[in-house]
């Protein structure tokens, strides 16, 4: 979706700025004196963008069992009403997040010799992390139970089919069930890459903001970082890798764009022969 892409980049861009370059304690006087709305916008953007990306993946594996269980109303998730409700479901969890995390007043602390951004309304922290653990949970729940039933359907619809067409089968039947078959073993790779990072990054968030609260800064913001990578860009390069059509249209348009550099080159080298004739 357009808006979950917009806040990946969003929240790339924060992380770097809003935590990597406090780390490095680069343009300190600058931080310092602007420390407090700098807080601010490092954390809203964080954990809001956390609750837009966890909202995206779940709409995402609900259209998928949309696609393979109600073909019928999948096609009807296009219309402007859907749209329009996926995208506030999408969003609510940023407005929570700015709600209540942008009121406090925020300070840079020094720990391990790199500046972090700490908030000082520990009972206001304290609700809002429990809000997170909490979606987190939905999250996961949703995405995991989305992912195995797309994934049951589909196996159940591909053995019927299988069955059927098993007595007298052409060429093209042959073909096309072999293709099938390729898209099967690309969506058993997907959906369990899918549920193992989904768990990964729940485990982190609520043993980090649940269990063990004190955890060193610079370790989990190292840690938080490199999730957030993974699960900002998993998912396309997932599709890239494991969806046959998508990496046949990647590939082709790749060896088109090689072939007319190759046809430019080959042109401004036969056009500078003939310039020295």
């Amino acid at each position: 979706m357009f808006v979950g892409i917009i806040v990946d980049m969003i929240s790339a861009i924060n992380m770097f700025t809003g935590q990597v370059i406090p780390a490095k304690r680069w343009f300190e006087p600058f931080l310092i004196h602007h420390q407090n709305w700098l807080g601010s916008i490092f954390f809203v953007i964080t954990y809001g963008a956390r609750c837009i990306q966890g909202a995206t993946a779940t709409i995402l594996s609900f259209c998928r069992v949309c696609a393979v269980c109600f073909p019928i109303f999948y096609h009807k998730l296009g219309q402007p009403y859907y749209i329009y409700t996926m995208q506030v479901l999408q969003l609510f969890g940023g407005f929570v997040a700015a709600f209540l995390l942008w009121p406090d007043v925020y300070e840079y602390i020094v720990e391990d010799d790199g500046l972090y951004s700490v908030g000082s309304d520990a009972s206001n922290a304290e609700w809002f992390y429990n809000f997170v653990a909490i979606l987190e949970v939905f999250f996961v729940v949703a995405i995991v139970v989305n992912n195995l039933v797309t994934y049951t359907m589909f196996k159940i619809k591909f053995n019927k089919s299988s069955v059927l067409n098993k007595a007298v089968i052409s060429p093209s039947q042959y073909q096309m069930n072999h293709e099938k078959q390729k898209r099967e073993n690309g969506l058993d790779k997907m959906t369990f890459i899918v549920c193992l990072v989904e768990i990964i990054y729940f485990a982190f968030v609520v043993y980090s903001l649940q269990i063990n609260q004190a955890m060193n800064k610079r370790i989990f913001y190292f840690l938080y970082n490199i999730l957030c990578v993974i699960y900002s860009t998993f998912s396309a390069w997932m599709l890239l890798i494991v969806s046959k059509p998508i990496n046949s249209q990647f590939q082709q348009r790749f060896s088109n764009l090689s072939s007319r550099r190759t046809r430019s080159i080959s042109i401004s080298v036969q056009g500078s022969r003939d310039n020295n004739k």
